[in-house]
C-alpha cells in the first residue's frame, strides 16, 4: 500500500501492516477485522472469519522457496467446497504477486492472466476445451466454493461468505489454469502443479 493509504484499523485503532504496495484488502493482526482500500482510505469491512489452525509448510510472513523461487506469503484466504477446504496464499515475488494454493498436501502456483490473454468470449464447461494463449486446455473440474476466512493482505477484496464458481483446466504439457466468477467479478489465472518436496522454508 502507498504511504498515502497507510491507516489504522477502524475497529481497534492498531496500525495496519504496510508491506504490499498494491494491497486492496488488509486484516488487522490485533482484532481480526478486515479493511478495504477505497479512494486511498481503508474502510472497515467486517471480520476475517474463523481461521482454524491447520498444519502447513506455508505461513504468513515466513519466506518460502517454491521450485527455486523465493516468495513471501502476505495473505491467506480459506475456501470451503463442502467436502473440505483449501488455502490460497497471496505471495510476493519481487514487485509482482502470485497465488500459492495448498489442498491436502498438494500445491499449485498460479499468476493472474492479463485480460488480453483471457479466452475470447468462451465460458468453461466441464469436459470442454478452451484455447489459452494458443494451447488447448481441457476443463477437468467445476465446483462452487465459499470464502470462509481471510488473514493478511490481498490485491483484491474478498468477502466472507461469498460464493465463487471455479473451473480447473489442464493443458497439453501439464500446465493448469483456473477460471473463477463471483457476484460482480471474474478472473483467469494460469500456472503449474508443484511437488510438495519443492516447497520449503527459506
Amino acid at each position: 500500500m502507498t504511504e498515502q493509504a497507510r491507516s489504522n484499523c477502524g475497529n481497534c485503532g492498531a496500525a495496519l501492516p504496510n508491506r504490499l504496495a498494491q494491497a486492496r484488502m488488509v486484516t488487522c493482526d490485533h482484532c481480526g477485522s478486515t479493511s478495504v482500500l477505497r479512494d486511498k482510505v481503508f474502510e472497515i469491512a467486517g471480520t476475517g472469519g474463523e481461521m482454524f489452525e491447520t498444519p502447513s509448510l506455508v505461513e504468513i510472513g515466513v519466506p518460502v522457496v517454491v521450485k527455486g523461487l523465493e516468495l513471501l506469503p502476505v495473505g491467506l484466504a480459506r475456501f470451503s467446497y463442502g467436502r473440505g477446504t483449501w488455502d490460497e496464499f497471496w505471495c510476493l515475488d519481487g514487485a509482482d504477486g502470485l497465488w500459492l494454493s495448498a489442498d491436502e498436501g498438494d500445491y499449485a502456483l498460479e499468476r493472474a492472466l492479463p485480460q488480453e490473454h483471457w479466452p475470447n468470449g468462451t465460458r468453461p464447461s466441464l469436459g470442454g476445451e478452451i484455447d489459452i494463449r494458443g494451447e488447448v486446455f481441457r476443463v477437468n473440474e467445476a465446483e462452487t466454493a465459499t470464502c470462509v476466512a481471510v488473514r493478511g493482505e490481498f490485491p483484491e477484496e474478498l468477502e466472507i461468505g461469498e460464493a465463487h464458481l471455479y473451473f480447473d483446466l489442464i493443458g497439453p504439457h501439464g500446465q493448469i489454469a483456473t477460471y473463477e466468477s463471483w457476484e460482480g467479478g471474474e478472473t483467469w489465472s494460469a500456472g503449474h502443479w508443484v511437488d510438495p518436496w519443492e516447497v520449503r522454508r527459506a
